[in-house]
């Protein structure tokens, strides 16, 4: 999807699908000739292959980095009197403690340029995290190693992951990332570049419940509608999703719209709340107006935790529609321990009914 947002924050236009000769069109009506020639446009919008390596390393494709599960992690750079300071930066987040079978958790570490920096990592040469000092926790690993960038200047993040223990009952976490990575700045020629990062903060805990509802809460079957629910994409993904809708005598034109998640329990696969309970984006397409846009379930202290999850929100009527369409996106951790593996599934279903 596209959007174009201006400084202030106000959407000036948005599309569906990347368009790149529409985006074009607007740039240059809103804000005059870009310059660039219509055969140059056409190149540069071309659909390519990834541009970073994910084989052999520790980075984690940006789209998989569970972002709203993550604390962040306090980052203080050690820089010694007189010492140039490096042209990189770093930010980290974690997940709680015993997010897999094993009792590990994961952090996310991303170096990038710093900004206005002018400066690039050498595609040639891959960056590498060095990890000292550790207090708190265990570090599986003493090193991470990034992606190589295949083609073009490499001025873009790269986030690694690295696994970690916690130490007995723990309240904090601290330990010292080295980056050493090959870069360039400007007109320069590439270097071997030395940051040294205090990384520190809370070990986190578990969220708590906040949209779920239990069953002994919900309307009368009788008062509950079904409502048509589709994947979007043919992948099979070891959840499902149902959902009913109600509608509210004493508010006519409002109620409440239920999602019935549930686990594949029969093929081995479990909850896996202690990384992030299960988390739902939600946007209305057409015929009603919802109060949220996100809900999330609570966790469990099992570890075999398979129950149903039923989360619901509250909507209203657009006046004069009739039907209802609307987009779900179910953002779930879910663990095998009989293969000895957890991680993070995301599927967008297509909901639709009459009012």
């Amino acid at each position: 999807m596209e959007f174009v947002i201006d400084q202030d924050g106000k959407l000036l236009a948005s599309w569906d699908w990347a368009r790149p000769a529409q985006l074009k069109e607007f740039l240059e009506k809103r804000f005059g000739p870009s310059g660039i020639t219509s055969e140059e446009w056409a190149e540069l919008s071309k659909r390519s292959r990834m541009a970073v390596s994910y084989s052999n390393n520790d980075e984690v494709p940006g789209t998989q980095v569970p972002r709203t599960s993550l604390s962040p992690l306090k980052i203080e750079p050690v820089i010694k009197d007189g010492e140039e300071k490096p042209p990189i930066s770093l930010e980290a987040g974690t997940l709680p403690p015993k997010v897999t079978p094993g009792g590990l958790s994961r952090l996310y570490l991303t170096i990038k340029p710093e900004e206005n920096s002018n400066a690039y990592f050498d595609k040639a040469e891959a960056s590498v995290i060095l990890f000292s000092e550790a207090t708190g926790i265990k570090l599986i690993k003493d090193q991470v190693v990034a992606g190589k960038r295949r083609k073009g200047q490499d001025i873009f993040p790269h986030s690694l992951g690295v696994m970690w223990s916690q130490d007995k009952s723990a309240e904090n976490m601290e330990f010292i990332s080295t980056v050493k990575a090959k870069m360039g700045r400007g007109d320069e020629p590439v270097r071997e570049w030395t940051a040294k990062f205090r990384v520190s903060g809370l070990i986190p805990s578990v969220k708590g419940s906040m949209d779920e509802i239990l069953p002994d809460k919900l309307p009368a079957k009788g008062e509950l509608k079904a409502l048509q629910c589709k994947a979007a994409e043919e992948e099979k993904v070891p959840f499902s999703l149902n959902a009913s809708i109600y509608h509210d005598p004493a508010n006519p034109g409002q109620g409440m719209i239920y999602l019935f998640l549930n686990v594949d329990a029969s093929s081995g696969y479990v909850w896996n709340n202690l990384a992030s309970a299960p988390q739902v984006n939600l946007k209305p397409v057409s015929g009603i107006e919802l109060e949220k846009n996100s809900i999330q379930a609570g966790s469990r202290n099992s570890e075999k935790d398979t129950e149903p999850r039923i989360l619901a929100f509250w909507w209203k009527r657009i006046p004069g529609e009739k039907d209802i369409a609307l987009e779900v996106t179910p953002e779930v951790w879910i663990c095998n321990n009989d293969q000895g593996w957890c991680r993070v599934f995301t599927m967008t279903y297509h909901i639709k009914g009459n009012l």
